[in-house]
């Protein structure tokens, strides 16, 4: 299991081409709207150390210049300055450009001025940060999701690889004692208002470090329970996944109609996944796929 992680992290290489990656947009950028302030940041894998050297590069772009929020003029820069593959997608709740660099060998997905894409990464970079067996439980199950085509919620049918991180980390807050702290509830927080959302959390990971120390799972055990809790542990009828809060909570009944709804087609039920996206209480993920016996029928064909 250790080879296999060792196999997953990035690369020396691939790191510096991500590098490059980032300094090539900025550079790109700035020289074409001088005057401007344009910052290009990596946030999702590529920031929260949860990347492999196959992963794409996820850029968010903030900027004062709010036209580029238009996606599409970085789409037609971004094609005469010889990225290939080039792809807008201006009807997504989050509009992003799709390229693929043929010269660093690096696809990329890019957004703009989304603040809070790039302070959940942090949080999750410190929920890393605090254990060294949560990087690896998170690599070898996004690798596992990967091999069996579970990590991509725009196939359908399945859940995305920011819905797979928010379970591990909600698995490892819920053992007992638990291996991770809610860091959005830590006594005498500020509040950070971003977007309407406060973003807040503890990101001093020193205060936090040996949170988990009492807890000696080894990471083999771990990656077992993991599957045994998800494929026949969780209610999915009574709870919801919290990683917010570090526990998971009794379902409202301002969710029953959408619930009901998901959970039964020509009157199957389905194990649903209810999870609450750390920011957003109110937003559900991952609540249109058959969790349960997702993972039991894919684990015990791994």
């Amino acid at each position: 299991m250790r080879d296999l992680y060792n196999k997953l992290l990035p690369t020396e290489d691939s790191e510096k081409r991500r590098t490059q990656l980032v300094i090539k947009l900025e550079d790109l950028f700035n020289r074409r709207w001088p005057g401007h302030t344009i910052k290009v940041n990596v946030f999702g894998s590529s920031g929260n150390k949860l990347g492999t050297p196959e992963s794409d590069v996820d850029i968010c772009i903030t900027t004062d210049f709010r036209d580029l929020e238009h996606v599409c003029l970085l789409a037609e820069v971004l094609a005469d300055s010889g990225m290939e593959q080039v792809v807008c997608v201006s009807s997504a709740k989050v509009p992003i450009v799709k390229i693929w660099d043929p010269v660093l060998k690096l696809a990329c997905d890019m957004n703009v001025n989304n603040p809070v894409a790039l302070e959940n990464t942090r949080m999750i970079r410190t929920y890393v940060d605090i254990d060294p067996r949560v990087r690896p439980l998170a690599l070898i199950v996004k690798y596992w999701t990967r091999k069996r085509l579970l990590n991509d919620a725009a196939l359908g049918a399945t859940l995305s690889s920011y819905t797979w991180i928010c379970m591990i980390i909600s698995f490892l807050q819920t053992r007992d004692p638990p291996i991770l702290p809610a860091l959005q509830q830590f006594p005498g927080l500020s509040d950070q208002v971003m977007e309407g959302l406060n973003v807040s959390y503890l990101n001093d990971v020193s205060r936090v470090k040996d949170f988990g120390h009492k807890n000696e799972a080894t990471l083999g055990e771990l990656l077992y329970d993991f599957f045994k809790y998800y494929g026949y542990e969780i209610d999915y009828d009574d709870a919801i996944v919290s990683v917010r809060e570090a526990l998971t909570l009794a379902v409202i009944n301002t969710n029953t109609l959408l619930r009901n709804t998901a959970r039964f087609h020509n009157d199957t039920p389905y194990n649903i996944l209810d999870l609450f996206q750390p920011y957003q209480q109110l937003k559900l993920v991952g609540a249109t796929v058959d969790v349960g016996v997702m993972v039991l029928c894919a684990a015990a064909d791994s």
